[in-house]
């Protein structure tokens, strides 16, 4: 049997030049959101709200995108993400139900239409830079990381 505290110790996988390689969990969040994304797109051509998934999954790309080389993978960063990407997703639907509503009765837009979109629009400017962020932190963290460390 194991030892229980070598069974406690979590080494973190490295790749053949020694250096961290994505933890585990965000790589299962990867492929998890890479179905939502293709099944929402799929879905989006017979169902527009099938392309609210397609966002979910985006949003879930990005998360798993900033990740933290190590045990704690989900950082500080990676909470900004989250909760951008989460806006942007509520945003879109929003959007979506407010556009499919009005158009389904005949009537003008709603003004919370435009506030939806323009807060939408900066949710993803937001996610999108925090992945940018954790990625550039990454590499600098990388390089002042000695090989075989």
């Amino acid at each position: 049997m194991f030892d229980r505290d070598e069974s406690l110790q979590h080494q973190v996988p490295t790749s053949p030049d020694s250096r961290p390689r994505m933890p585990l969990s965000a790589r299962r969040l990867m492929l998890v959101a890479a179905v939502g994304i293709l099944l929402g797109i799929l879905a989006g051509r017979f169902l527009f709200a099938g392309l609210i998934l397609a966002a979910a999954g985006m949003t879930a790309v990005a998360v798993a995108l900033s990740y933290r080389p190590g045990s704690r993978w989900f950082s500080p960063v990676t909470w900004v993400v989250c909760v951008a990407g989460a806006l942007w997703t509520a945003a879109t639907a929003g959007y979506w139900l407010t556009v499919t509503t009005a158009a389904d009765a005949g009537q003008q837009v709603p003004a919370i239409a435009s506030p939806l979109f323009y807060g939408g629009a900066g949710c993803l400017v937001i996610m999108a830079g925090g992945v940018v962020t954790a990625a550039v932190l990454r590499t600098l963290r990388a390089r002042k990381t000695p090989p075989g460390a």
